[in-house]
């Protein structure tokens, strides 16, 4: 949910504020003085930095009760609506170009108290999304967070967005998360250095070759040189944790095939499909 209001921020900045993505970055980093340093263009921040339920607009029924077919009633939880703070900085070669950058996303997010539909991300399509642009006092904390980023002071503002969260929604699908680089020198006339990638927790699909939508469901696979077992859900899906970096045989089984297919995944990997 996050990342896809992220991107809706992002593309609410590219077309109403009329920033070319290609001179100008939009980034949701934490502003770190390392971070700033890396910095190769201008660029508009957004750090998520506090996030809390907006108790107004809480619904005082835990449960909601509607109508459903044949005369029958569906409960379901009542949703939510959470308050999303973030903190809104400008980077640049000089000071002047993060005012003028900085300006120009305040007023984009003046004009627009509502987020417009032509730039929702397609899992938010017709929802309300309100902001505003929240006034703090300059002495309530911003020393406390540039000290806490390491960082030097600078403008900034807070700008606030209230989305809401279906409780009633399964989550289905699992993450599928980046990877950690770490990179370290090693000291001696033939180092070359050294690189490490953290385990990953990867997810993909199983389905029919030459068709993605034709998932396979309740297939085993085994990841054979970690012994790691998982099964499919009923649209295909898969998860493996703990996988560190390395090519792996993915042993597969279905009620719908005669034999074990085995198959090859690179980890880490663009896509972790498998087609059968």
């Amino acid at each position: 949910m996050f990342a896809e209001l992220d991107e809706t921020i992002r593309q609410l900045l590219i077309q109403r504020s009329n920033i070319d993505s290609g001179e100008v970055d939009i980034a949701f980093q934490m502003p770190t003085r390392q971070w700033a340093a890396g910095i190769s263009r201008p660029t508009i921040n957004l750090y998520l930095f506090e996030i809390r339920e907006n108790t107004e607009l809480r619904n005082p029924n835990l449960w909601v009760v509607r109508r459903g077919p044949d005369n029958t009633a569906i409960k379901s939880r009542a949703e939510v609506r959470m308050d999303l703070t973030y903190k809104v900085t400008a980077f640049a070669n000089t000071v002047e170009d993060e005012h003028r950058l900085l300006a120009r996303a305040l007023v984009t997010f003046l004009k627009n108290p509502l987020i417009p539909d032509e730039v929702m991300h397609s899992s938010l399509a017709g929802e309300e999304i309100p902001t505003e642009v929240a006034s703090t006092s300059p002495n309530q904390g911003l020393a406390e967070y540039w000290g806490a980023m390491s960082n030097d002071a600078r403008p900034s503002l807070d700008y606030r967005v209230t989305t809401r969260i279906d409780l009633s929604q399964e989550i289905e699908v699992g993450l599928a998360l980046t990877s950690r680089l770490i990179s370290r020198q090693v000291e001696g006339p033939t180092a070359t250095g050294h690189v490490e990638v953290s385990p990953l927790r990867i997810g993909g699909k199983l389905h029919r070759t030459g068709d993605p939508d034709a998932g396979i469901a309740s297939a085993r696979l085994t990841l054979v040189e970690r012994g790691l077992d998982t099964t499919t859900d009923s649209l295909g899906r898969f998860i493996f944790s703990g996988v560190p970096a390395g090519t792996y045989t993915v042993s597969v089984q279905s009620p719908d095939i005669y034999e074990e297919i085995r198959t090859t995944l690179q980890v880490p990997g663009q896509n972790y499909d498998i087609a059968i």
